[in-house]
């Protein structure tokens, strides 16, 4: 397995470059969350990570990194940036088009829970059939599990795919698929509570459409690197399908990661 000690220094350098933005009391975008399933209890605490981003911070006590790739897929070390709101009520990792996001765990356990809130911006097109004319084409993200930071998928948690068009179906909570969709935005926690429908830049329909939308998602399973091996979560859009001028976008918040021996 590839050890990334000497990498470790050079992002939590980078992550303290990053630009500031400043904590906000305003939790309203966090109020509609869901109560997570437990799922399997993950004892022992070798890695006992929460990163809400409002103090900038993408480097855990226990030595878990984010840390984000170049659009080849190959690695630079690069700290991804904390970003805001566009109304200011929330910090978090993003935005995030076609780029991959890596949460690197040096010491991943024999067992993992990760849970997190997925913010999914702008015009997503979902699977891709307008109902007017079919235009548009599938907006594909991915979680899965690597056991180091090359493009290769180790195990896929998810391949789904998002729509913020009412006029377009999304696949997910299922696997990505180009037919028995669910409406856009179903099972997500919160709709348009981040602001960016204001956001000139991101240019949201503004005819039946959302400019953001929140997801909660929970996993857990054994480390499928090996017991106590290098485990890296990439999230990532696997085929560089979002428009790269920001009207579709992403970004991670409120995570929380745990392994054991």
């Amino acid at each position: 397995m590839r050890k990334l000690a000497s990498l470790t220094a050079a992002l939590l350098v980078l992550a303290a470059c990053n630009e500031t933005t400043g904590p906000t009391a305003d939790l309203s975008t966090r109020a509609a969350k869901p109560v997570a399933d437990p799922g399997p209890v993950v004892s022992g605490n070798l890695v006992n990570e929460t990163f809400d981003f409002e103090d900038n911070t993408i480097t855990g006590a226990s030595g878990s990194f984010f840390a984000v790739n170049d659009l080849n897929d190959g690695f630079s070390a690069a700290a991804p940036a904390v970003v805001s709101a566009y109304n200011g009520s929330t910090d978090f990792l993003g935005r995030i088009d076609n780029h991959t996001l890596f949460l690197v765990v040096p010491n991943g356990g024999s067992t993992y829970s990760l849970d997190f809130d997925l913010y999914i911006i702008g015009s997503w097109d979902g699977q891709g059939k307008q109902a007017q004319s079919g235009a548009f084409g599938q907006d594909i993200w991915r979680l899965g599990i690597r056991c180091d930071l090359s493009p290769e998928l180790g195990v896929n948690l998810l391949t789904t795919d998002f729509s913020n068009q009412l006029t377009v179906q999304q696949s997910y909570p299922k696997a990505a698929s180009q037919k028995g969709g669910k409406k856009a935005g179903t099972d997500s926690y919160a709709q348009d509570a981040l602001g960016f429908r204001a956001d000139p830049a991101v240019h949201t329909p503004q005819f039946r459409s959302f400019g953001d939308t929140q997801y909660h998602m929970s996993f857990s399973g054994t480390n499928p690197c090996g017991a106590g091996e290098q485990m890296v979560f990439a999230f990532t859009v696997p085929d560089a399908g979002l428009q790269s001028n920001r009207d579709e976008s992403w970004g991670v918040d409120n995570v929380v990661l745990k392994t054991d021996l």
